[in-house]
């Protein structure tokens, strides 16, 4: 145990005073002169004052660095490269296009795209399981929401009672002209049941809302350290496909969409998936310096805080080199799995639905 002689240095003895232990160290402690009862209790409060201030600064630093964002590094997880990557299985898929897949927060319910109804150009399906270590079950559609037009690239709220998906004009209305997409959201009241979707809106068009004339496809969202929701999504508005970010408002609408600089090329960029603390992303792009197939291939990019700008992105060729994606792409809630659409063999006969596994090394669940 250390102590402290609170002593003048004037050469005299140590004091045989009392010795009272430091909160902040219980091995420090301060050893002082006897003085009179009064004296000795406010030199006590005066201590105690101090050091409840001392305190008080602490919290307040951590406080404000939680709110800019900034996660203590022993808290931001790491994992190991994608180890296993897995075709879905003949139950998920079918012969023909499956693709443009979310997974759930809870893992148990799949929503995807697919053109396996005779007739239909494309519909959203669910495919559920009873747990994480179960089989998936026939895919089913979600009634409520398919049209004769093009619904897909489901993507769940945090909440997850709403759907986010892309559809053409059709039925719904749009912000451009033919058959340019949009982002259309539908409301559930009771979030374990994956059928009880309202009828949808559009999420408004530019300038006050995400949807341009143009494309307007693949949403992801998020929270970052500061409360605020962001719908990630791809957009053509610029006349190549690109990355963009929308905010969500206090009403749950969402603002005009603006491009995601750090993340664009002068390629393709699209079907952005986040992790979960804002602090990871994965998205398909056919930028050079990936497998050179002229497709779609992983990239990924990462930054410290929620408050930085994302990282220069970098090649991910254990997801496939070549990956032959296509498509949305979802993280699971604790970051372990990715879900995403190839058309790489075995395939059921088009393009399927494949999930990735990597382990985590360290960092909070």
């Amino acid at each position: 145990m250390r102590r402290c002689h609170c002593h003048p240095a004037s050469g005299r003895s140590p004091p045989t005073g009392p010795a009272y232990p430091v909160a902040s160290d219980p091995n420090f402690v301060l050893v002082r002169e006897p003085m009179e009862p009064e004296r000795e209790k406010a030199w006590l409060q005066g201590l105690m004052t101090k050091e409840a201030a001392v305190r008080r600064i602490l919290v307040l630093v951590v406080g404000v660095l939680a709110l800019v964002g900034f996660a203590p590094v022993a808290d931001i997880p790491e994992f190991t490269d994608w180890l296993e990557v897995v075709n879905m299985g003949p139950v998920v898929n079918s012969s023909v296009a499956d693709s443009c897949v979310t997974i759930s927060k809870n893992g148990l319910s799949l929503f995807f795209s697919s053109t396996r109804n005779a007739g239909m150009s494309r519909d959203l399906f669910v495919s559920e399981r009873e747990s994480t270590d179960a089989d998936w079950g026939t895919p089913e559609p979600l009634e409520t929401l398919n049209t004769t037009v093009w619904e897909s690239c489901p993507a769940l709220s945090l909440d997850e009672h709403r759907l986010y998906f892309t559809a053409p004009q059709g039925p719904y209305g749009g912000c451009g002209a033919g058959n340019s997409n949009d982002i259309f959201v539908s409301r559930r009241q009771d979030r374990r049941y994956d059928f009880g979707w309202e009828p949808p809106v559009n999420l408004g068009c530019a300038p006050s809302g995400p949807n341009s004339a143009s494309g307007d496809q693949t949403p992801a969202l998020f929270e970052d350290e500061a409360g605020r929701v962001l719908m990630y999504l791809a957009s053509n508005r610029s006349g190549n496909w690109d990355h963009y970010q929308s905010v969500m408002s206090d009403d749950d609408s969402f603002g005009p969409a603006t491009a995601l600089t750090e993340l664009n090329s002068t390629s393709t960029d699209q079907g952005i998936t986040v992790r979960r603390d804002g602090l990871e992303v994965f998205f398909l792009s056919a930028r050079p310096g990936g497998s050179g197939s002229g497709g779609l291939d992983f990239w990924r990019a990462t930054r410290t805080s929620t408050a930085d700008p994302w990282e220069e992105p970098e090649f991910v060729p254990s997801l496939g080199n070549p990956s032959s994606a296509q498509g949305k792409i979802s993280l699971s809630f604790d970051g372990r799995e990715l879900y995403f659409t190839s058309w790489n063999e075995p395939t059921s006969g088009s393009a399927d639905l494949w999930v990735a596994r990597r382990e985590r090394v360290r960092g909070k669940k």
